[in-house]
């Protein structure tokens, strides 16, 4: 008793006496028997006391002892790490793939025509020869493609990706320049201010850009995969047009032997329609101007009966052209038509030069079915005197036309 006495000194104040009611094993059975007793029940719920002595009067408890410093332990989490999106990386696949696989086809048609110029409609790479050229282009093609199917690269791989779109896009901006140059020295009138090669540059800076990122993650596959699709269809699409655009609208007048000028509609009373008025008015214009020494019109009989090259050759003769000075085909049913009757009146001296004057929208036509005949003529969009308000439906008609010419240029 006496060391019980002590102890407790030693320790503090005495522990209160401690009631039967806490160490009942269920709380039911403890209110009961401190009703009873006439003791009050203590609730289980309240928590104990940070720093209060232990039961029997010794140090705190463990848990509330830790609770301070686990507290100061605490630190904010990090972030979660930012995944790249998938949809800007799909979009610079999609023009990837077909940046990738017209860049091949236009290799392939250089390769089987020497007469055929790929880089016309696309990229010209300079200073180097035909065969480096085509090699270059082949290079890229392959890169851009490899990109669009497999984008995860590994370093080996990568790099020289990366480096053969960043040369691509150096090319397209030189081209760019050499276009502003040409056009500085008047040799020739763009329709519109900014060359297709320019479009070209940006286009290819942003598939860098998303190329040099780290790959987009796998959950989106088939998503991804079909706007890839979707992007390289409206590419498809937009081509033809860009080069209607860029191409057509630009005005490449220069001196020549002859102008050949394509047929149009006749109206039933014999009147020729605006898109034809406008071709002989431009026809007339460069043969006034002295660019031209001969006019060759081409043109055959439509559904109002009448011989639309001979009503051109009357246009033209009305307007002061010698008759002998105007050449008439009256086979030119068609663009192929006109262009296989007109290379037989051509000067075949080495430097000659031929000019063709249609309508903006069918000049890319006329470029093509050319190239494809071994003949590089020089395009002049016909002057505009009334709107033509079929022309969306006559550029829209142009799309398909054009893949056609340009696939034929190149397989048959």
């Amino acid at each position: 008793m006496t060391e019980r006495v002590g102890a407790a000194a030693r320790s503090g104040p005495p522990p209160l006496p401690v009631s039967p009611c806490r160490r009942a094993p269920a709380r039911g059975a403890r209110d009961t028997v401190c009703r009873m007793n006439g003791a009050p029940a203590a609730p289980d719920s309240v928590p104990p006391v940070p720093s209060a002595p232990g039961p029997l009067g010794g140090a705190p408890l463990a848990a509330d002892a830790a609770a301070p410093a686990a507290r100061l332990e605490r630190t904010p989490a990090a972030p979660a790490p930012k995944t790249r999106h998938w949809l800007p990386a799909a979009v610079a696949r999609g023009l990837a793939l077909f940046i990738g696989g017209f860049t091949l086809l236009s290799v392939v048609g250089a390769a089987r025509f020497a007469a055929f110029d790929a880089t016309l409609w696309w990229v010209a790479v300079p200073f180097v020869p035909r065969l480096v050229s085509a090699g270059l282009l082949a290079a890229v093609g392959v890169a851009f493609v490899a990109y669009a199917v497999a984008p995860r690269m590994r370093a080996w791989r990568r790099w020289p990706t990366l480096a053969l779109i960043v040369f691509f896009a150096a090319v397209a901006v030189y081209n760019a320049v050499d276009f502003f140059l040409v056009w500085r020295a008047g040799d020739i009138a763009p329709g519109v201010p900014l060359p297709l090669s320019l479009v070209i540059a940006l286009l290819l800076a942003f598939v860098t850009w998303a190329a040099a990122r780290s790959p987009a993650p796998r959950r989106r596959r088939w998503a991804a995969a079909a706007v890839l699709v979707f992007v390289a269809a409206v590419c498809v699409v937009l081509f033809p047009l860009a080069q209607v655009l860029f191409f057509g609208a630009t005005d490449y007048r220069r001196a020549a032997d002859i102008v050949v000028v394509f047929g149009a509609q006749v109206h039933d009373n014999g009147a020729p329609s605006t898109s034809l008025r406008d071709r002989m008015d431009t026809a007339i214009g460069l043969f006034k101007d002295r660019l031209v020494k001969k006019i060759l019109v081409s043109g055959g009989v439509g559904d109002s009966g009448y011989n639309e090259a001979l009503v051109m050759r009357d246009m033209a003769v009305k307007a002061g052209v010698p008759r002998e000075d105007v050449v008439v085909d009256s086979g030119g049913v068609n663009t192929e038509a006109t262009v296989r009757d007109s290379i037989p009146f051509f000067n075949v001296e080495p430097h000659s030069r031929v000019l063709a004057v249609s309508q903006f929208y069918h000049l890319p036509r006329i470029k093509l079915a050319y190239q494809r005949a071994g003949w590089d003529v020089l395009t002049v969009p016909a002057g505009t005197s009334t709107p033509i308000k079929e022309t969306p439906y006559l550029v829209a008609r142009e799309i398909p036309a054009f893949w056609v010419y340009y696939l034929r240029a190149i397989f048959e």
